[in-house]
């Protein structure tokens, strides 16, 4: 693109006048305009009577709360959470860092990267002390 001069005194007259007619500045909405517009918004919405107030809205959302928690009770935890054995795998009387390798070293299906990240978090303490 080849250089072009952008500087304002080198366009037409009739380009300039034009484009200075249509800079305006934005219109402010006042104090006035404003309250006027939340009135109006009241005035609008304040008949409706909201989702939960209507008859039967709360038994609704209590109803469908139930059925969630007794669904996550029947069927259990999300698959690959209940397979993780937080437990001493390496037989050597604590629950370590090397039994997160020793679960890693198995292969078990089912034990995500995740999962090993998360065993690893539960048994490694930083600001501990050592002591866990």
């Amino acid at each position: 693109m080849p250089d072009q001069d952008t500087d304002n005194e080198q366009l037409p007259e009739g380009l300039l006048r034009a484009l200075k007619a249509v800079d305006a500045a934005p219109p402010v909405i006042t104090a006035t305009i404003d309250r006027t517009l939340a009135d109006m918004a009241v005035g609008h919405f304040g008949t409706r009577r909201a989702t939960w107030k209507r008859h039967g809205g709360w038994a609704l959302a209590a109803s469908v709360a139930l059925v969630a928690v007794l669904a996550v009770q029947l069927i259990g935890p999300p698959s690959g959470v209940a397979d993780v054995p937080y437990a001493d795998l390496n037989r050597s009387g604590r629950i370590d860092i090397a039994d997160v390798l020793a679960l890693a070293r198995a292969e078990r299906p089912g034990v995500t990267q995740a999962d090993l990240d998360a065993f690893a978090m539960r048994v490694v303490s930083l600001d501990a002390g050592g002591v866990r």
